[in-house]
């Protein structure tokens, strides 16, 4: 089941029983129910990510993923007061396997706090020895320290509008929403391609500028970023919300 994004890709991808799920991942996660990561998308943002050990200190001593923090599963609740301020914090949360019967009560109750990035790693501890991702054993962390940075592409509210602002002639911003979105208003500047015509389309931009991707919530500039990335292009995207109304720009908004 997939995003009507993704569910186009699927199909001129030659994909021929493609359904969509029209909700998405926010009704998904509104509905309390588990969203799972890979070791891929965690090897990348390692250091910039709060990942928690939920089998205890005990078993992280013999073996743990790099910079986790022990905490037994049992006393998640209880530590409420140690997880980050910033609500947008990614934490993710991981036992033997994938074990989602066990974490998801936790992990439904963490997203309750008001977070809106809480996962559950697929595969679990045994699928990150598996993907050979590097791990520690002994010095075992039980306090969670997190310190908000961009993560690797990202770029912050403040410079992306210094750049939508002056326009500096090294940099191009993407619009990657569709032609539908775009019709209410863009950026002054901006370029605008569809993140699903970004492949085929991707010869239209210059290779000589860095490329700032955006969208309306960050999810498909990150794609966008990806692609571009793939292709030898120099960019970053921004995850956060734009909006623009009345030709007045709405940026980094909750």
């Amino acid at each position: 089941m997939l995003s009507p994004l993704a569910a186009r890709l699927a199909e001129k991808n030659g994909y021929k029983n493609v359904r969509v799920f029209h909700a998405g991942m926010p009704a998904w996660k509104k509905a309390g129910l588990p969203a799972l990561t890979t070791n891929q998308f965690l090897k990348k943002r390692l250091g910039y990510v709060v990942v928690i050990d939920t089998r205890g200190p005990k078993a992280a001593k013999a073996g743990h993923i790099q910079g986790a923090v022990a905490m037994p599963l049992d006393q998640v609740i209880s530590q409420r007061e140690q997880f980050p301020l910033d609500k947008k914090a990614y934490l993710i949360f991981y036992s033997d396997g994938t074990d989602i019967d066990k974490l998801k009560k936790v992990t439904k109750q963490v997203a309750g706090w008001g977070y809106k990035n809480v996962f559950i790693l697929d595969g679990g501890y045994q699928g990150w020895l598996g993907a050979k991702g590097p791990i520690q054993k002994d010095m075992v962390r039980t306090k969670i320290f997190y310190l908000p940075r961009p993560h690797p592409g990202e770029i912050t509210g403040d410079e992306f509008m210094n750049i939508v602002n002056n326009k500096p002639q090294d940099k191009l911003v993407l619009d990657v929403r569709t032609k539908a979105e775009t019709a209410g208003g863009m950026l002054p500047g901006a370029v605008n391609i569809p993140v699903d015509e970004l492949s085929e389309r991707i010869k239209e931009l210059p290779k000589d500028k860095e490329i700032v991707t955006h969208c309306r919530t960050g999810l498909r500039a990150e794609m966008g970023y990806n692609i571009l990335r793939n292709a030898g292009y120099n960019a970053r995207f921004l995850n956060d919300k734009v909006a623009i109304l009345q030709d007045r720009i709405f940026c980094c908004f909750k």
